[in-house]
Order: C-alpha cells, then sequence, then structure tokens
C-alpha cells in the first residue's frame, strides 16, 4: 500500500520541488501488473525520499530557527610572550587561563583592555600614554580566549568577525579553522564556516591569536591597517627609530590598536546562507510620486547536495501596503550565488507615492523594512533584516571653474532626491583605543543636529554599524573613504597582499555601506589617488556591488596626472589647518570659503578650562609647555599650537594663567568658527557646494580640531558653528571686501521654504554699552537655498576701539527669528599676500586689536532658573537679565548636579556665549541628556563675576572651584 502521508507530504511541495507523477487508476489493471506496479511505486517512493532528503539535507530533521548570536562576554586577553601552550592547547574547554586580562565586554582592543583593568589606568592623562607603558606592545602576539554554547540542531554554523586588527590565527575546539595569511586586514571581514567543529548544544572553546601590524613605511614596507597620521603627535608617538619620515611619520598608540576592534558573532543557519543585501532605489526624477526598487543578496549552499527553495523578500512600512515576492532557485552543492529581485520581474517593486528618506534639514528621514528568507518546505534556513531608505543621490560637477589653477572640470556637488543639496559637515573621529560606546556616538550624533551640520565625514577609522544605523534614523548624511597619507597612499610600497586586503576591505566596507540610506558619499583616496590598476579595480567592486551613491577617487587637488596637470574629481582641501580671523573667509583674496572642500578648521583647539585641566597636570597647566603638545597634532606649527597661542596673544592680549587663556581662545574660536560656516552660506549657491570643518569631536583630550572635547563639552567653537550654521540667519562680513569701509549685511536661507517679507535690523554699540548706530531694510525676500543683500554698514563709532554689532532678522509680525552678536575691532586683521598664505601656520600682516574688550567694566547680572512643570521634561530655562547700562559680553551658562560640580554632559543648549544688552533679558534653554538631575546654573563671563544659581531658587554671587567629576558613559539620547 502506498504511504499516503508521504504522498500528501511531498505533494504540498511548492512547484519546481520534488514531486511525484500522475495518479495511476488501478481498477484498469490486472492483479499481477497491480503488484508490479505498486513495487515500482514503492521503488520510486524510496528513490524519491533519498532524492529529497538530498535536495533538502535539513528536511528529515527539523532544525531550530536561524539566528545571530553576539559573542560579547566571557572573554580573555594575554600576551603570547606569557603562555607556552599553543592554539590547540587555549582553544580546549579545559584549559586554565590562569592570569589572563578579563575583558568586561567585547570588542575592545588590547590596550583598551589593559587600561579597563588597572594595568595601565588613566592613560589619558599627561603623559601616561608615554611613560607608563611600554611602547612594544605592537610587536608581541595577543591571545583572546573565549567559551560559548552552541544552539543545536542547525547544518550550518559561522563565525563572523567584521573587524580583526591585523591578522589573526583562529581556533575552535583544538582546531585551526583560519591562518593568519587568511585573517588579514583590519578594515575586512571574515565569516569562517566552522560547522564542522562545533559542539552543537555544548561548550565550545574559541581562542583568537592577533598579529599587531608590524610594517613601518618608508622603512620596511605598509600594512593595510590604519593610521592616526597627524592626529596625534607622532614626536612622542609611534615610531622613533632609524629611518624615520620627520615630516612623514608613522604616529601610532604602542599596541598600534591591535586586537578585535568590532563584535564577534555566531551565525547558525540551514544548509543555504544569506549574504549581504541591498535596496536600490530608482526615482523618475524631478517626479518622486513613484520608485522602482531592485533587492541584491547572495546566496550560498553550504551542503554537499543539491537545495531547492525559494528566496521570499517582504517589504514594509507603517501606514503602506507590505509588498512580499517570491522566487524559486536551485543552488548546486556549494553553490555561491548573486541574486536579484527587480521591477521587471515583479510589478509589486514599483511603489507608488513612497514616503522617501530626506536628510533630517530638508524633511523626514522615513524607512523602509525588508525582511529576506530562503525558505524551505514553508519554514527558513536562513534570514536577513535590513533597513532602507527610497531616495537619490546624484553627484555633478560645476560649469563654474573657479580654479583653473587645479585642473578642469568644476566643484563637486550633489542632489538629493532632484534637489540641490549643500554640504555643511564635520569630520567625525573614534575613540584613540577604538573603545566602542554607542551611547557616546549616539551624544555626538545629538550634536550634529543640534548644531545644525547636514554631514558627517569619515576618513578611515570605520566604527561599528551603529553608527549609519542611528544616522539612518535621524536623516544625517554619511561620507566614507580611506584615510590619507599612510598606508592607504603608499602604494609604491604596497605587496601582493596588500593589493589583495585594499580590495577585500573594500568589498567588506562597501557590503556593509550600501544599505543605509545616510550613506552618500563613497572616496576610493583621501589625499592622494590611486594609480589607474588600483583605482580601476576599486571601481569595478563599487560596480559589481552596485553602488548607487556618489564616489570620487581623490577629495584632495594635490594629485598629477602622466601630463603635469592637476587631476582631481572637484574637491580640494587646501585648508587652512589654523586660526583665521573673520575677515579672511570672507575676502575673496583667499578663495578660502568657495567650490568645494573635504575639510577645512583650526587643528589648534583650546578646550574650556573645566577640560583642559582633566588631563594637563596642575603643575603643568602653565606657562604652555610639553605636556600640552603631546596632546596636539603632529605639523610643526600646530604640535606647538603656534598660530591660537599668537591669534590669543595679539589680538586679545598676553595671558597670565591657563585659565585666562583658555576664556580667550574660546572667543577666538567662537567668532572664527562661526565665520567659516557663515561665509560658505552667505557667497551663495554659485560660489559653494561643499564644507567639512576638521574636526567634529576628539579622539582622546586633545588640541587637534574638534567642535567639542572628548568630554563632550561643546566650547567657543560650537556654540559659533551652531550659530553661523543656523538655516535663517543675518550675517556680518567685517569689513572684508573692498576698501574695507563698509560690511556687506547678508541674509541667508537654509531652510526648504521660501522666506519672504522680513527685516534686518542692525545695532552698533560702543565699549561702553551705548547704541550708536540703528538701522533697518525691510522686505527681504530670501529663495530656499539663497542670499540676499540687505544692506551696507559703514564705518561707526571710530572713538571706540572696539564694538559691538547686533544683527537681528525679524518676521513678518516683527518677531526676532535671528540675532548675531559681533566684537569688531577698528584695526583690521590683515592675513597678508594670499602667495604667503600656509595652510598650518598664521601669518598675519597687521591684527586687530580686541584688548578694549578686558577694559570694559563689570557687569553682575541676575540670573533665574527654572524647570518645566511638564513630567518627564527636563529643560531648564535659564534667564540672564542685565540691570546695568553696560553691555554683559560672552555669557556661558552651565548646568550642573552640584553647586560646585562640574556641567552635565552630553547637553544641549539652545544657545551660549551670548551678550545681554544694556537693560535687557536673555532667555537660554539647557536640556541634559543623561539621567543627572540638573540643580544648579553656573554663569562666569568675560566681564562678569561668577553667579551660581539653584533650579527655582534664588542668585549668589560665587567664586567657585569646580569639582573635576568623571563623565558618565551612557547618553539616553
Amino acid at each position: 500500500m502506498t504511504d499516503t502521508n508521504s504522498v500528501a507530504l511531498l505533494g504540498r511541495a511548492p512547484t519546481g520541488y520534488c514531486r511525484y507523477g500522475d495518479p495511476v487508476d488501478g481498477a484498469q489493471m490486472s492483479v499481477e501488473r497491480r503488484r508490479h506496479i505498486v513495487l515500482r511505486i514503492l521503488m520510486s517512493v524510496a528513490l524519491l525520499l533519498l532524492l529529497c532528503a538530498a535536495d533538502f539535507p535539513d528536511f528529515a530533521k527539523p532544525g531550530p530557527p536561524p539566528g545571530q548570536i553576539e559573542l560579547a562576554q566571557g572573554w580573555s586577553l594575554v600576551s603570547a610572550r606569557d603562555v607556552k601552550a599553543d592554539g590547540a592547547a587555549l582553544s580546549r574547554p579545559d584549559y586554565k587561563a590562569a592570569g589572563w586580562h578579563a575583558i568586561p565586554r567585547m570588542p575592545a582592543t588590547v590596550l583598551q583592555t589593559l587600561q579597563e583593568d588597572g594595568t595601565y589606568p588613566n592613560l589619558y592623562y599627561g603623559t601616561n600614554l608615554l611613560d607608563k607603558v611600554p611602547q612594544d606592545l605592537y610587536k608581541q602576539d595577543w591571545w583572546y580566549r573565549t567559551t560559548f554554547t552552541a544552539p543545536a540542531g542547525h547544518t550550518t554554523y559561522m563565525l563572523d568577525f567584521p573587524g580583526i586588527n591585523y591578522r589573526a590565527e583562529i581556533w575552535l575546539n583544538g582546531h585551526l579553522v583560519a591562518g593568519n595569511t587568511q585573517i588579514v586586514g583590519m578594515h575586512t571581514s571574515h565569516e569562517i564556516d566552522v560547522s564542522r567543529w562545533v559542539n552543537q548544544g555544548e561548550a565550545n572553546t574559541l581562542a583568537v591569536k592577533i598579529t599587531p601590524e608590524r610594517a613601518l613605511q618608508d622603512v620596511n614596507g605598509v600594512e593595510l591597517a590604519d593610521s592616526w597620521y597627524d592626529w596625534i603627535n607622532w614626536n612622542y608617538l609611534g615610531y622613533q627609530g632609524p629611518g624615520k619620515n620627520p615630516t612623514n611619520g608613522n604616529s601610532f598608540v604602542p599596541d598600534r590598536n591591535a586586537g578585535i576592534w568590532k563584535p564577534v558573532y555566531l551565525k547558525v543557519s540551514g544548509a543555504v546562507v544569506l549574504g549581504p543585501s541591498t535596496v536600490n532605489s530608482e526615482l523618475p526624477l524631478p517626479r518622486t510620486d513613484s520608485a522602482r526598487l531592485t533587492v541584491y543578496s547572495s546566496l550560498r549552499n553550504s551542503s554537499g547536495a543539491q537545495v531547492r527553495g525559494v528566496l521570499r523578500a517582504t517589504i514594509t512600512r507603517p501606514g503602506k501596503p507590505d509588498i512580499q515576492i517570491e522566487q524559486p532557485i536551485t543552488l548546486a552543492a556549494g553553490e555561491q550565488r548573486d541574486v536579484s529581485l527587480s521591477p521587471d520581474k515583479f510589478a509589486q517593486l514599483t511603489v507608488q507615492n513612497p514616503d522617501l528618506w530626506w536628510p533630517y534639514t530638508l524633511g523626514r528621514p522615513d524607512l523602509y523594512d525588508l525582511q529576506l528568507e530562503f525558505r524551505q518546505f514553508d519554514r527558513p534556513t536562513d534570514t536577513s533584516h535590513l533597513r532602507f531608505g527610497i531616495r537619490s543621490v546624484e553627484q555633478y560637477r560645476d560649469q563654474d571653474e573657479q580654479f583653473p589653477e587645479l585642473g578642469k572640470g568644476g566643484s563637486f556637488y550633489l542632489k538629493v532626491n532632484g534637489k540641490d543639496f549643500l554640504v555643511r559637515g564635520a569630520a567625525y573621529t573614534p575613540d584613540l583605543l577604538y573603545a566602542t560606546d554607542p551611547n557616546r556616538d549616539a551624544a555626538i550624533l545629538g550634536y550634529v543636529k543640534d548644531l545644525g551640520l547636514n554631514m558627517i565625514r569619515l576618513e578611515g577609522k570605520f566604527p561599528g554599524d551603529h553608527i549609519a544605523e542611528m544616522a539612518d534614523e535621524m536623516g544625517i548624511p554619511l561620507m566614507y573613504g580611506w584615510m590619507c597619507c599612510n598606508q592607504w597612499e603608499k602604494w609604491s610600497q604596497w605587496d601582493n597582499e596588500d593589493y589583495r586586503v585594499a580590495q577585500d576591505s573594500l568589498r567588506s566596507q562597501i557590503e556593509g555601506l550600501r544599505s543605509h540610506p545616510s550613506v552618500f558619499v563613497w572616496a576610493n583616496g583621501s589625499d592622494g589617488k590611486a594609480p589607474d590598476d588600483v583605482l580601476a579595480k576599486y571601481n569595478r567592486i563599487l560596480s559589481e556591488l552596485h553602488w548607487q551613491n556618489a564616489a570620487v577617487d581623490t577629495v584632495s587637488s594635490l594629485a598629477i596626472d602622466d601630463d603635469g596637470e592637476r587631476d582631481w574629481d572637484g574637491i580640494q582641501m587646501a585648508g587652512p589647518y589654523s586660526w583665521r580671523p573673520p575677515s579672511y573667509w570672507f575676502s575673496g583674496r583667499y578663495a578660502a570659503a568657495r567650490g568645494s572642500t573635504a575639510e577645512q578648521g583650526d587643528n589648534e583647539q583650546i578646550p574650556p578650562f573645566a577640560s583642559l585641566k582633566k588631563f594637563i597636570p596642575p603643575d603643568k597647566l602653565w606657562p604652555i609647555n610639553d605636556a600640552w603638545y603631546f596632546h596636539a597634532g603632529s605639523n610643526p606649527k600646530n604640535a606647538a599650537l603656534t598660530s591660537i597661542r599668537l591669534a590669543v596673544d595679539r589680538r586679545y592680549g598676553p595671558s597670565n594663567s591657563a585659565e585666562e587663556f583658555a576664556r580667550k581662545a574660546q572667543v577666538a574660536h567662537y567668532e572664527a568658527t562661526r565665520a567659516q560656516f557663515e561665509a560658505f552660506a552667505a557667497g551663495g549657491r554659485d560660489n559653494h557646494k561643499m564644507t567639512i570643518y576638521w574636526m567634529l569631536n576628539s579622539h582622546w583630550p586633545s588640541f587637534f580640531g574638534h567642535l567639542f572635547d572628548y568630554y563632550l563639552r561643546p566650547g567657543g567653537a560650537y556654540f559659533g558653528a551652531k550659530n553661523g550654521l543656523r538655516p535663517l540667519s543675518v550675517v556680518f562680513d567685517s569689513y572684508a571686501t573692498g576698501n574695507h569701509s563698509n560690511a556687506n549685511i547678508t541674509v541667508v536661507n537654509q531652510t526648504p521654504r521660501d522666506q519672504t517679507g522680513l527685516t534686518v535690523r542692525v545695532r552698533t554699540y560702543d565699549l561702553q554699552g551705548k547704541l550708536r548706530d540703528d538701522r533697518s531694510a525691510g522686505n527681504v525676500n530670501v529663495s530656499p537655498g539663497g542670499v540676499a543683500q540687505a544692506m551696507t554698514l559703514p564705518r561707526l563709532a571710530r572713538d571706540s576701539s572696539v564694538v559691538f554689532v547686533r544683527a537681528q532678522l525679524l518676521d513678518r509680525s516683527g518677531k526676532v527669528v535671528s540675532e548675531n552678536v559681533y566684537w569688531q575691532s577698528q584695526q583690521l586683521d590683515d592675513v597678508g599676500d594670499p602667495g604667503n598664505d600656509a595652510a598650518f601656520e598664521l601669518k598675519q600682516a597687521s591684527w586687530a586689536d580686541m584688548t578694549g574688550l578686558n577694559r570694559m567694566t563689570p557687569v553682575p547680572l541676575d540670573v533665574t532658573a527654572s524647570t518645566s512643570p511638564n513630567a518627564g521634561d527636563n529643560r531648564v530655562t535659564i534667564r540672564l537679565h542685565n540691570p546695568s547700562q553696560r553691555i554683559a559680553f560672552f555669557e556661558r551658562a552651565e548646568l550642573t548636579s552640584t553647586a560646585d560640580g562640574d556641567e552635565i554632559l552630553p547637553i544641549e543648549y539652545s544657545d551660549n556665549y551670548v551678550t545681554v544688552f544694556p537693560g535687557e533679558t536673555v532667555e537660554l534653554q539647557g536640556q541634559p541628556w543623561s539621567g543627572v538631575p540638573a540643580n544648579w546654573v553656573r554663569v562666569t563671563g568675560y566681564n562678569t563675576p561668577p553667579v551660581v544659581v539653584s533650579v527655582n531658587g534664588q542668585s549668589t554671587a560665587a567664586k567657585l572651584t569646580v569639582a573635576v567629576a568623571p563623565i558618565s558613559s551612557s547618553f539616553p539620547r
């Protein structure tokens, strides 16, 4: 008798699977013939069952659903010098790892672990990183070890290492599963099939032997890890031996960031494994009322038999109809195949009226979800999920060749969903030891939006997926690319392994980045441009992986082609990398705020004093000395803080303490950074397409360029940038043009809407607080992304060495929608001949005299602070009232938890470093992003005594010493 259960079960198989033929009518047959046929049927059933079992190796034994397990706990670390056992012994459960360094949570680099367990504590303080740590940690191999339980019942077990620096041996349960010629490259992802060695449902022991990057560029070759280049001071940190290049040093921390620096995963599945996936979108621009979606993925059959199944894709978004499509697929034994699901075959992939992903400055960053499954007999063997956005990113070169000396072609620019996109960004850095803290990065991205920046550049040192995932959610565009100057641009020193690692690294990065709607740009090079053969391979990989975003081969104008001509892609990085006065940015003589630039800023940023004393020992605070230089950049001028010291001393007067110097430096950073961003916007789109500030944040307590310091404390540069980046603003150009007798007052509109019926009001005050001029211009109209010159302002109050220019923008109702206060010296800054303008050094011919600010009459402020009555609202309203007839200049409010405590960080203020005019009140909003309660407000100013206020209490004038407190690493933003 036929096995009807088997027949029925097999009969439910989808089309294309193993099936029976048509049924047979037995009534027409003789008994003998029936027996013969039944025997044949039974034999066929047996054969078909065997064939189906071969087609579906999981079928006979249904397993648990596929999944991914992060191996984050239970790890330990030891130097290979301190153990005699080999990998086979270390990767067995009976090995006793006594004396190893416990790792609280992975990922963690070697030196990060040794700092956290107290072996080398407090490495960022003073010169501890040099004095307290052996500088040869990178010359040792290091063992990482953990145990884990692998869930039972799966066919395929994969170990996934997305970040190992630099090479490794992988051992599991006594077996070498991957060698150190296979596992190479800091930016290469490695997936290892360990199915044959895993102990299902039992303990497994994993040991990873790390060999750090050892090659020294210009000495004995390179290895393609990453570099801190001049971001740390190579005069102290890094290679100091024979053959060192003094102008392009090998800067690194003692372990060269060796270790497992990204999470480790165990992936479990059936026989068919899904690879990296993405969704490309095509819009019928300029219309955006429909979108064509194409899903790309890859499949690998890890079994030794043919497998048939269905690839199912489900696309969802709340409020939109679900889209589900299925594609039958047959994979040969061991086959790996790229697959695509296109609207040409599946009409459902043409989406009507899609919700688009926009940068947050232009709209909502709407996201869709894609669930991919490979299914056999209506159950998944593997699944993957990603979030994607429907949007278009296009790159262009304009027709205005403003920089003929840089080569042919105009400046690079972007369009998003068919709209021009003016880039105003800054450059991100991870922690110096690559410590991973998603909460800290969430705070950094929160600052990006608070500032009004609309792009982050990542030059090498790529963090984990969490940055791109958060940027997707927050609508913050990203620009990725290889690091400049060192390994990645020393092509003449590459060997065959380096060429292979370069391609594997690019493939790994693009596979991880391509699905993120926030990722707008990939740069194959930074300061240099790779040789043609390297670029050909890079660009082929971009094409193979269906890269649908902008891509450039270099972001500088330094490359020279075979004909001796400049070879650029419309982006330049001529600097400067040191402080410049506001007028420099508005003057057309230096072409500083024009075109598209990948990096400009000040590599000599002085943090506020509250941060400065956290990392400079008390006996090294003043005068400026080697303890400061140790935390500076590498360029000879940046390393000695030459330009900022000169600017502060010459313009604001010499200082007598670190506290005074830091206070004056905040004023200088504020005015320069505001002007840099203002000038790019005020120049109009014809003159400006992109600017990236160098840099956004700090990799350690440092004077290297940043808008906020390592402790997440916003200083003068931060609030200068925040005002310079306001989408609707009024700008004063510091008498930078013509004969310097009139200043231009310009209205900038970076909103997506027309702004009409605006009024500009400009008042000029002298140092005594007396109003010397008041003028207005009405009926100002500005289109989206446009500018409008509202008026010119002559030189006024010439008897006052410094004047305050107060520029306000009012809407139709008379409400102030933007305000900027400028301090202007009667003696103007002159940076001199453009031919002498050095990127890393300030060379002024004459200096503004701001020393009159030091002689301003002291002004005591009345300060009150109150909390919101709404439950769960931790915002504090701070009111600064000036009861005098004088000006209170550069007032800084700080929220604290105790009267003498440090500022609560991270934190968002509506504004800060404000000027309060006679008889007026300035209202600020402050909101901590942590759970620390804001009980007190401290206010300090350039010419006001410190005031400490109890929130919802009374004001008390006081001179306080601020206690140094550690910053929480938990930022629920």
